[in-house]
């Protein structure tokens, strides 16, 4: 008696975050650089190159719209089964990212610098979090 094999489908693709990862990270590492440069021109004003002021503010506008990008390729990352918590940290830095530019354009400096600060810290700890190995791996999804 001969057993004949029944072919089996292969076992479901895993649906991993790989073009919404990539998009996550590439909006993250140009938050964290515009992030970085704002208090490299303020500094640059404050010793004279009066020019730096346009290039602080236009940073500011250009850190608005990355901080508006930033939460929707998270939300891609999260739809497509990536880390959660992608999205929190990027809702919050759009939060600060506008609260900083509110304190910036209405000139409440002893606000505006250390929030300054945080925002930078959490910008680059999220470009940081989104360019590790283990961020393209799938989190358990439960049935």
């Amino acid at each position: 008696m001969t057993t004949t094999e029944i072919p089996t489908a292969p076992p479901p693709r895993e649906r991993r975050p790989r073009v919404s990862l990539f998009c996550f990270r590439a909006v993250a590492v140009l938050a964290a650089l515009f992030a970085i440069g704002q208090p490299i021109f303020i500094g640059s004003y404050f010793a004279g190159t009066f020019e730096a002021l346009g290039l602080h503010s236009a940073g500011a506008v250009a850190l608005q719209g990355l901080g508006l990008l930033l939460p929707v390729a998270a939300g891609a990352v999260v739809a497509m089964h990536g880390r959660w918590w992608f999205l929190i940290w990027s809702v919050a830095l759009f939060f600060l990212i506008h609260v900083q530019a509110i304190l910036g354009y209405t000139r409440v400096l002893q606000l505006h610098v250390p929030v300054g600060v945080l925002t930078v810290g959490i910008a680059v700890a999220v470009a940081i979090a989104a360019l590790r190995r283990g961020a393209g791996s799938p989190r358990e999804v439960r049935g």
